[in-house]
């Protein structure tokens, strides 16, 4: 067989990544049922990455393979499990996971805080990044806009609880009000986004019928419907 007919590559994708709380499986397939069913068309068939870190010696009362039928039964695609006590490794073998790394956060340089799957301190309305949002990077700022001064790259994901404002080209995935405001809006310098999403309302550009793909563009929601408008 030549060389050539098989290749590995190091590619950089998108995955969630579920940091559990807790050891009660109920409690996480609850918790992880309402994030799937609030914008399905993001998670279904989502890879999932399960992150142990915040458990401590708790991890030990998790139920592995429940909770890996939880997060199948969900329609997620469990990748590995990470960040869990030597003692815990070989259960959460036998349970058919691959154990994972610890993954370094590439912070996007900010305010010094961290910036890729990780919770923003709460106590201020505004978070600007000064930089590009590379493919595979996700920012997540709950507490209110988010601004990005470049652009964010196809295979990025941006999630606020206020509104989103992309001073460049706005690409991957992009998600205003994800706690329920209705009233945040999305901006951006060139609509090129997979898919948009306000409150829980979301569409894929794709199938979005519009003429300002490309262009300056404002998204906001007008009842359950999203819609988009010129920037000028």
């Amino acid at each position: 067989m030549s060389a050539d007919v098989v290749e590995i590559k190091g590619e950089m994708t998108l995955v969630s990544v579920l940091q559990l709380a807790s050891p009660d499986v109920a409690k996480v397939r609850q918790g992880l049922q309402q994030k799937r069913d609030s914008v399905p068309q993001l998670f279904v068939n989502s890879p999932l990455v399960v992150d142990c870190s915040s458990l401590g010696d708790a991890c030990q009362r998790l139920d592995f393979q429940a909770l890996r039928e939880a997060i199948v039964d969900l329609g997620f695609i469990p990748v590995g499990i990470r960040n869990i006590p030597d003692a815990c490794q070989e259960q959460a073998v036998l349970a058919g996971w691959a154990m994972l790394r610890p993954v370094r956060q590439s912070a996007i340089p900010r305010t010094g805080r961290p910036a890729v799957q990780e919770p923003v301190t709460a106590g201020k309305s505004i978070e600007v990044i000064e930089r590009p949002v590379r493919s595979g990077q996700q920012v997540y700022f709950p507490d209110g806009d988010i601004v990005v001064l470049q652009h964010t790259s196809a295979g990025s994901e941006i999630l606020a609880g206020g509104s989103v404002h992309v001073y460049g080209s706005l690409r991957g995935r992009v998600l205003a009000g994800i706690h329920g405001d209705t009233s945040a809006r999305i901006f951006c310098q060139k609509l090129e986004a997979e898919l948009v999403a306000i409150a829980g309302n979301y569409r894929l550009l794709d199938e979005i019928e519009t003429d300002l793909k490309g262009q300056p563009a404002m998204v906001w929601l007008e009842g359950e419907k999203l819609r988009i408008a010129p920037m000028f």
